[in-house]
């Protein structure tokens, strides 16, 4: 035996420590660190062999790249993000990320290096906190998709879920007030939102032609958002199921009426919330607006977006399905219809009346208040043909004998019980057998 390996080699350094390194590709690759004993650079190589053979080998040298220089180019090429997206994303690298992990390389970036950056934003801002680790650990998929690097650092549970406080909503007289103390011209923004399910950019992004009052229908099918240049950009909604038509109550058509004929020129083309000079009103200058009319009726703590979630409520309390909510409000998941949907105090209470005649022994009838019950009408009553039986525990066993039993006695010509026959002749169906077995198991479970 020459004791030579089949894969790669090991030498010996002049510091008595040992070096591995084999060919892959064409091209020879050395291990990064050095062994103190031949048998770990032996144990390396091995562990590297399986890995190719596996084709799961990711080339050492791939992740020596920038984290900046990675997360810019990202970016770069991340051409299915909306404009506001992006803008967000540059924000949060610019800001949140390239100060702290900036010039070191992808492969150098490990679990407690994550873990140190975002238990430090965290103490400060949660909010940013949670989007920021979104963003971060989009970024390492990519390059684990890349094969820079093996494993995503980013493995903190639950750093990436949005935890906040479930917000109350405002209720019907609120949304009143709201509407009332806005300016004239915006007075529609607020019915548009609180009962069409309209998000903000979707509500300034409107033109006169999405309108048709005839129908009573708003088509929602773009977004108006304002970059933190100031630039105002108009695209497709948040999402595909966005793009939607609405109907509107009556009372909201009526007022729509009167904004269009006041506030909103014949084009087509015209926005529906103009500003000064008849371009699109910009959500800054709105918000501005907005934050006087809630201040003045004290509504302070109410955000515009939470008019959107009184729409969702209000549509559920009316009897809409989920999927009717979904296609109402442009959401494209279930978790984000019950993500906005919120009980209120009027519909629980609706559900407990609705309930009281079950809960009840006998039915609605009851209700009208206890009749003493007639003995003759009582004697011709037909009692069930079959008896109910409570299943209990450790009786099911007994039960199986009795019916095996009862089956070997039919199979040997014994007679099986006749059909209940009523005064009029007619023979009882198994239907009505059931329904009377039926009614005396919910006595007794009311009981």
């Amino acid at each position: 035996m020459t004791g030579r390996r089949h894969f790669g080699n090991v030498r010996r350094l002049p510091s008595g420590r040992y070096q591995a390194s084999y060919w892959h590709l064409g091209r020879r690759h050395i291990a990064l660190t050095t062994f103190a004993t031949k048998g770990e650079a032996h144990a390396f190589l091995d562990g590297t062999a399986t890995t190719i053979n596996r084709s799961q080998w990711i080339d050492p040298t791939a992740g020596r790249i920038a984290f900046a220089d990675y997360a810019t180019a990202w970016l770069q090429q991340r051409s299915d993000l909306r404009a506001s997206t992006r803008d967000h994303y540059r924000w949060l690298i610019d800001g949140r990320l390239v100060p702290h992990f900036g010039q070191r390389r992808l492969d150098r970036i490990g679990p407690a290096d994550v873990r140190a950056w975002h238990a430090e934003l965290a103490g400060a801002t949660p909010g940013v906190a949670r989007s920021g680790y979104r963003l971060l650990r989009a970024i390492f998929n990519t390059a684990v998709a890349d094969e820079l690097i093996a494993k995503n650092p980013c493995r903190i549970r639950g750093a990436g879920v949005d935890r906040a406080p479930e917000r109350s909503i405002p209720s019907v007289t609120e949304v009143a007030a709201l509407a009332d103390a806005i300016e004239p011209a915006l007075r529609c923004a607020v019915l548009l939102a609180a009962w069409g399910t309209l998000r903000r950019g979707e509500v300034l992004g409107l033109r006169r032609g999405d309108l048709d009052l005839e129908r009573g229908t708003v088509h929602v099918q773009r977004s108006l958002s304002e970059l933190r240049d100031g630039q105002v950009v108009i695209g497709p909604p948040k999402t595909k199921a966005g793009n939607r038509l609405v109907y509107l109550p009556d009372p909201v058509v009526a007022d729509l009426t009167r904004h269009l004929e006041e506030h909103v020129a014949a084009n087509p083309d015209a926005p529906v919330f103009p500003a000064q000079g008849g371009m699109h009103l910009r959500p800054k200058s709105f918000l501005l607006v907005w934050d006087a009319a809630r201040t003045a009726v004290g509504l302070k703590h109410v955000r515009f977006h939470d008019l959107r979630h009184f729409a969702g409520t209000m549509a559920a309390a009316s009897g809409a399905s989920t999927r009717e909510l979904m296609a109402r409000g442009g959401w494209s998941t279930v978790a984000m219809v019950t993500h906005y949907q919120h009980a209120t105090e009027d519909r629980d209470a609706f559900l407990a009346k609705a309930m009281a005649p079950f809960v009840i022994p006998g039915g609605p009838e009851d209700e009208e208040g206890d009749q003493e019950e007639d003995p003759q009408q009582a004697q011709e009553t037909p009692a069930p043909a079959v008896q109910p039986r409570l299943h209990s525990v450790g009786g099911t066993r007994a039960r199986s004998r009795t019916d095996r039993a009862r089956r070997k006695g039919n199979s040997r010509g014994t007679p099986k019980s006749k059909p209940v026959t009523r005064e009029d002749g007619e023979r009882s169906s198994g239907g009505e057998t059931r329904t009377l077995n039926l009614a005396v198991n919910s006595r007794l479970l009311c009981h």
